[in-house]
């Protein structure tokens, strides 16, 4: 904020102030001043810490996070995707790190009322690479591949040997996905993902329409698990982009081995630094 800008937001506040109070004192516009240069100052290294940092970031990378709630499990992740060469909207290599935190509950005999619960926490370091595909079917794709280094340790609340995916691990998780812009209107994405920590798996296409510059409406499915449980699902997808940020909202149903049917909701965001 400038100190323009936040001068005239401090007169309008002063305005609003006396209408709502019109028996009280008029307060001076001088009460602000040192607040105003105190924030400036304030304010004053992160701005310059960013502008250093802008050569660095500006169009080199992404921030994406999300949190997903189901019958039998809530997570959220976060993550941050690099281009140490080049831009993100061009071909070229990728460095990706990511966390999560979630928990889930599932059917089991050592519980009391037959429900164990677990808390799960996850990191992953991953190296990969981005190339675009011209005039494949008359359609453009763009597809990145990943691998690397992935860490989870799953909590019981009740110790239970007969869960093979209990207790922490490392090993090596593998991810491709696509992009496509289909008929000049339709988008479709593929994500699959796999690791060899607990033998977690991951998979989900969807397939969207662009009803405007902003808004997208479609389908999806997918499927998941690890060496507890496996999951599928299908269900809606919006997504609406606003000042380059794309905020995307799911919902559905699935069937879950250790739960039973349910159903889920998911909200994800995406945002270029």
């Amino acid at each position: 904020m400038t100190k323009c800008a936040a001068n005239r937001a401090v007169q309008v506040l002063i305005a609003a102030a006396a209408i709502a109070t019109a028996s009280a004192a008029p307060v001076s516009a001088q009460f602000y001043e040192p607040i105003l240069f105190a924030y400036g100052e304030l304010t004053r290294p992160l701005n310059y810490m960013r502008g250093r940092a802008s050569p660095y970031f500006d169009r080199k990378a992404d921030f994406f996070g999300g949190i997903d709630a189901a019958k039998a499990t809530t997570v959220a992740w976060m993550g941050v995707t690099y281009a140490p060469i080049g831009m993100l909207a061009e071909d070229g290599w990728r460095v990706r790190l990511m966390g999560g935190a979630g928990k889930y509950s599932y059917q089991a005999a050592v519980a009391p009322g037959g429900i164990n619960y677990a808390h799960a926490f996850s990191g992953e370091v991953l190296g990969g690479y981005r190339k675009t595909f011209r005039n494949v079917f008359g359609q453009t794709l763009y597809v990145g591949v990943f691998a690397g280094l992935h860490y989870e340790d799953q909590i019981l609340v009740y110790s239970d040997p007969a869960n093979p995916a209990r207790g922490s691990e490392t090993g090596i998780k593998g991810s491709f996905e696509v992009y496509a812009r289909v008929w000049e209107r339709y988008i479709g994405t593929v994500f699959a993902s796999a690791s060899t920590v607990h033998k977690k798996y991951h998979g989900k296409t969807a397939i969207l329409y662009e009803l405007t510059d902003r808004l997208a409406l479609g389908g999806e499915i997918a499927a998941m698990g690890d060496a507890r449980y496996s999951e599928e699902r299908a269900g809606l997808v919006g997504s609406l982009t606003w000042n380059k940020r794309i905020i995307t909202l799911s919902a559905g149903a699935l069937q879950n081995s250790g739960r039973g049917d349910g159903s889920y909701v998911t909200l994800s965001v995406y945002s270029p630094f």
